[in-house]
């Protein structure tokens, strides 16, 4: 029996197509809450969060869920987007997975702090 030469690549292809395919095909979640410090979040210091109590950075949801951030990945943000975004209300567009964690793609700041201080310490 004769194999064909480019059978082999050629499942290979099909097979990492097959294994990427639930990833492309992720719809992208939108979510509203705060970017607070999860030491916040479990305390459920959301308006008042110490600035020491800042790492790690979660997503604390308007229903009170919480998401661990992951950085990289598709068009993620940036540490220095995030820090900017501590203790305001967002909206952020990515990705959920395991159902605790978030992959950022992007990060609205609903309602930017105007001369109101929000933190302590």
């Amino acid at each position: 029996m004769r194999t064909h030469r480019h059978a082999i690549p050629v499942a290979l292809f099909a097979l990492c197509g097959a294994l990427a395919l639930p990833t492309a095909a992720q719809e992208i979640t939108k979510l509203k809450g705060r970017v607070v410090g999860e030491r916040c979040a479990k305390t459920g210091k959301i308006g008042e969060c110490y600035l020491k109590w800042a790492d790690p950075m979660v997503l604390y949801t308007e229903d009170g869920d919480q998401y661990a951030i992951d950085f990289g990945g598709r068009n993620a943000i940036t540490q220095e987007r995030l820090d900017e975004a501590f203790g305001q209300e967002v909206e952020v567009h990515g990705w959920v997975t395991g159902g605790t964690r978030v992959q950022m793609s992007q990060l609205n700041i609903l309602r930017p702090a105007a001369g109101k201080e929000f933190f302590k310490g």
